[in-house]
């Protein structure tokens, strides 16, 4: 078996691909970023104990033009995910994390690398411009756990996608002037190279992206030809790019993505779906080929105080003064300055650029190339690490997280869902109504209230969500499944004892013996279906509060009014109780009660 995965193509891409999707499993299991188990099962079966080595197997020619547009298509996915409208605010930041910030890190990470790593010039200065991207591959999954406020949510974000380009171009011109150099040319090239550089991505990318916006728009495409022209689009725009300029695809990429997502695409949640399903594999697949690649006795010739001493200066010096000085002026405040300089987790870009960077220049003849890819992986495993463990213990001392919020995610904009919705506004909750329904989503938007159009279920909508404040899910609407599965999924984020649904249709026997862990708790405490739901709208049921006190619970409410009122929620200060098949009535003596009351 040891000697079939080393030589055999087929079955090392069937292990690539069964071991990157064992350990998303694992990544979910534990609660952890997928970059952590990805980069352990693949540095397990790659340099510990020499099962796979992809770059042997795949001839580099091949090999390393995938891994590119791989992360061209991760690039694209992450800016479509990106919308003008959340840079309000954090705008300033954004951009000068992105420029003089990024150089801030480029040259500080050099200099660390020089003095302290003892690399020679040439190499410290790539090895500061590899480690200037953030990952957002590692970004997403964070903020999914923390949930910090919006303005350190849209910041971290943004950089996370946008530096991968700039990173990439930084990094492309340090080795085109390295490369240069051994080749005896002038350096005044690297300004050619700059200029040839930007406007190739930039030119491409936007043209592929108005391209496809305007085939999107015109309807041009079928519905079922959406995904497969994306991608052909994505792939031709990438490829033209890089064929003009080297690299300049990853630039490409992120416009293209940008101007798709901001131009009114009415196919861009199905796009986004394909795409996000796309990304994981691809995610899942890079990590363990590049980490299975490295070698051994590289990597343990890294392991060294020296090391260390570089990774701490880029965590705790470096990182923090890029974002003291890219936020000076802004609006945010000091504790978000603290929590946006500890979280830089480097991610795939980083990666996978060290590693096709290092091959380069390991054919050129420039010694000690082979040191980048462990030093940077060093890097990468470092920041997701103590990003991984840190991130929301310290949100929540810093008070840019809510470690106990009381918001409220109803799942279904209908009018029951509008109705209940309402009322909890008008008594200050944080209401977020979800629905796949256009017409639904509007409606609310009419009445004022927040909303969210799309599927919970998907994994597109973690990046699109804005759960600031908001803690417990509702789960209102009339598919069964999709309630269960909906409440499955935030148990996760927002703890079991948060989650709530309507109970299943009468007849649903089956529904309503499912397990606790297989489904969020039933609202109400009379096993509340959709069915009663509707009738008691349909019949003209009215939204109805009342002021519980000591002489007056919320059991004796529910024994005044007996079946005419459904009981749905206590509201007591900014406390807000969801009336489940666990509430106590008689215990609930204060607050102000919200039922969905029959008329009379």
């Amino acid at each position: 078996m040891r000697e079939l995965l080393v030589t055999h193509p087929a079955l090392a891409i069937a292990a690539i691909i069964a071991l990157g999707v064992g350990a998303q499993w694992l990544a979910w299991r534990v609660r952890v970023p997928a970059i952590l188990p990805l980069l352990a099962t693949g540095f397990l079966v790659g340099p510990l104990l020499g099962w796979l080595r992809p770059a042997a197997i795949f001839p580099t020619e091949l090999f390393f033009p995938l891994v590119s547009m791989a992360v061209g298509l991760i690039l694209f996915e992450g800016g479509l995910t990106l919308r003008f409208a959340e840079l309000r605010g954090t705008r300033r930041v954004v951009i000068n994390l992105v420029t003089w910030g990024a150089l801030v890190t480029w040259l500080g990470a050099a200099a660390a690398a020089y003095f302290v790593a003892g690399l020679n010039v040439q190499l410290a200065l790539l090895f500061g411009s590899l480690v200037i991207v953030t990952g957002p591959t590692v970004i997403s999954p964070l903020l999914r756990i923390v949930r910090p406020n919006a303005n350190v949510s849209s910041v971290l974000k943004w950089e996370g996608i946008v530096i991968d380009a700039v990173g990439a171009l930084v990094a492309v011109l340090v080795l085109e002037a390295i490369v240069l150099s051994s080749r005896a040319e002038p350096i005044a090239s690297i300004a050619l190279l700059l200029g040839r550089f930007i406007i190739v991505g930039s030119a491409t990318g936007a043209v592929g992206g108005l391209l496809l916006s305007w085939l999107l728009r015109k309807r041009a495409v079928p519905d079922y030809l959406v995904n497969v022209t994306a991608l052909a689009f994505l792939f031709a725009t990438f490829s033209l790019a890089d064929v003009f300029s080297s690299e300049a695809g990853l630039l490409a990429a992120v416009v293209m993505g940008i101007l798709v997502a901001n131009s009114g695409v009415p196919n861009l949640d199905t796009l986004l779906s394909f795409k996000e399903d796309l990304t994981v594999l691809l995610v899942s697949m890079l990590f363990i080929a590049l980490s299975a690649n490295i070698e051994l006795s590289s990597f343990l010739a890294v392991v060294s105080w020296p090391t260390a001493l570089l990774v701490a200066l880029i965590v705790l010096v470096i990182r923090p003064l890029d974002v003291l000085l890219s936020s000076i002026g802004s609006r945010l405040n000091p504790r978000e300055r603290l929590f946006i300089a500890w979280v830089g987790p480097r991610g795939i870009v980083a990666a996978s650029v060290t590693s096709l960077f290092a091959v380069r220049l390991e054919a050129i003849g420039i010694e000690g190339a082979g040191d980048l890819v462990p030093l940077v992986f060093m890097v990468i495993v470092v920041t997701v690490l103590l990003a991984s463990l840190t991130a929301k213990p310290l949100g929540l001392r810093l008070g840019v997280a809510d470690p106990d919020p009381q918001g409220v995610l109803l799942l279904g904009a209908h009018p029951v869902g509008r109705l209940i919705g309402r009322a909890l506004a008008e008594l200050d909750v944080n209401v977020l109504l979800a629905d796949t329904n256009w017409s639904n989503v509007a409606e609310a938007r009419e009445e004022g209230l927040q909303t969210f159009f799309g599927s919970l279920l998907s994994d597109r909508s973690d990046d699109r969500l804005r759960l600031e404040g908001i803690g417990k899910l509702v789960a209102l609407t009339s598919n069964d499944e999709a309630n269960a599965l909906t409440a499955v999924k935030y148990a996760r984020d927002f703890g079991k004892s948060n989650v709530y649904q309507l109970a299943p249709r009468a007849h649903d026997d089956h529904g309503k013996r499912l397990g606790g862990e297989h489904r969020g708790r039933w609202l109400s405490s009379t096993e509340l279906s959709f069915e009663d739901l509707e009738g008691m709208h349909r019949a003209g049921a009215t939204i109805d509060t009342a002021e519980l006190s000591d002489e007056y619970s919320l059991a004796d409410y529910q024994a005044q009014h007996d079946v005419k009122a459904v009981t749905l929620f206590v509201v007591n200060g900014k406390t807000v109780k969801v009336v489940s098949e666990d509430t106590e009535p008689e215990r609930e003596t204060s607050g102000t009660v919200v039922a969905l009351t029959a008329p009379a």
